[in-house]
């Protein structure tokens, strides 16, 4: 079975290219998956079209499926998205993430929705199927007896709001990266994905995932860290999404 129902092509329909000139697109999210499509392509990845249902396939083996949802009393220059990448050997199960498009039009809001995941997740996920990795972030972790080697993939740190100075190095992995060895899991990839905003007055919203289940150990120690902030605006935020994988030599 595919990402959600509505993914699934009906008998007989085939999935077709969607003109960028249409102004408003009869069926979105055929037009969101066909432009995510095109941008990969002019990435240099290779994308063919899932057969079974409106997903795409990169480089023969990541499977993206995006889906728009429609949320009452929306802003209209809001377009929320979810999104779910799965890997048939890493992470069959899916990674999922659900951000904003921000836009006066629909093409605007789905560039920018796009523009976000690519640059937040889709780059990481991709870099954590090679061996690359920078040194400084490695860590041993004690499994069974044995000293297990891993790699850290960081993704870019985004902010929102007004910083009078962006954010420095790695905050949030260094934040929570003692906690981290406890909640590997003996799979090749885990993931985590963060959200921290702090409002003027105060108000704090977070949101810590670790392989897609709430970690709240986590949250609540990189709640101290945005509780630092101080608010120049009316408010400020970051994000990042962060894999690791573990060494191919520690690979039994």
């Amino acid at each position: 079975m595919g990402l959600f129902d509505f993914f699934k092509k009906k008998p007989g329909i085939v999935v077709q290219s969607v003109p960028p000139e249409v102004a408003q697109p009869i069926n979105r999210n055929l037009y969101l998956m066909e432009t995510f499509k095109l941008r990969l392509i002019e990435m240099g990845y290779k994308v063919d079209w899932h057969t079974q249902y409106l997903a795409i396939i990169v480089n023969d083996e990541l499977e993206i499926a995006v889906v728009i949802n429609d949320i009452p009393n929306n802003h209209p220059s809001l377009l929320q998205l979810t999104v779910r990448a799965s890997h048939p050997r890493y992470f069959s199960g899916g990674i999922l993430e659900s951000l904003m498009g921000v836009g006066l039009t629909f093409e605007e809001q789905i560039k920018s929705g796009l523009d976000n995941y690519i640059n937040s997740v889709f780059l990481t996920i991709i870099d954590s199927f090679s061996e690359s990795h920078n040194p400084a972030f490695d860590f041993m972790v004690n499994t069974n007896g044995s000293d297990v080697l891993w790699h850290p993939k960081m993704g870019r740190l985004l902010s929102q709001g007004k910083w009078s100075e962006e954010p420095q190095n790695e905050p949030l992995f260094e934040s929570i990266k003692h906690l981290i060895p406890g909640k590997l899991t003996s799979n090749k990839i885990n993931w985590l994905k963060i959200y921290l905003s702090k409002q003027k007055n105060e108000i704090f919203i977070g949101e810590c995932t670790f392989n897609n289940q709430p970690w709240d150990e986590g949250l609540s120690l990189l709640s101290e860290y945005a509780n630092s902030w101080e608010i120049e605006g009316n408010f400020k935020g970051i994000k990042q999404f962060m894999m690791f994988r573990r060494c191919d030599k520690y690979d039994g």
